[in-house]
């Protein structure tokens, strides 16, 4: 049977990258305004960074993956619908 859906599987099997690249992001940024604040306050500032990043990296891989469910579902539905009924009796028949 086909793959289908090309672009939503490379996004998929390219979501680790992704989900850094976001966490990276959020982290640096997060940095930067802590940076600009000095003392307790950046401290406090980089702790949060550190925090957003995190949940911005799981966040992305969370909505990968429920992705994957859906093209895994799909799949299976397809290949339920295309597999012959081998173990039904054939209709008019009793069981």
């Amino acid at each position: 049977m086909e793959e289908r859906y090309p672009y939503i599987r490379f996004v998929i099997d390219a979501a680790p990258v992704l989900a850094g690249a976001v966490g990276i992001v959020a982290l640096v940024g997060g940095t930067v305004s802590s940076c600009h604040r000095g003392g307790v306050g950046g401290l406090v500032g980089f702790l949060t960074a550190i925090v957003a990043a995190c949940v911005a990296y799981v966040g992305v891989m969370v909505s990968i993956e429920s992705l994957r469910i859906a093209v895994d579902i799909e799949r299976g539905v397809r290949q339920l619908v295309a597999a012959p009924q081998a173990s039904a009796p054939p209709p008019g028949t009793a069981a």
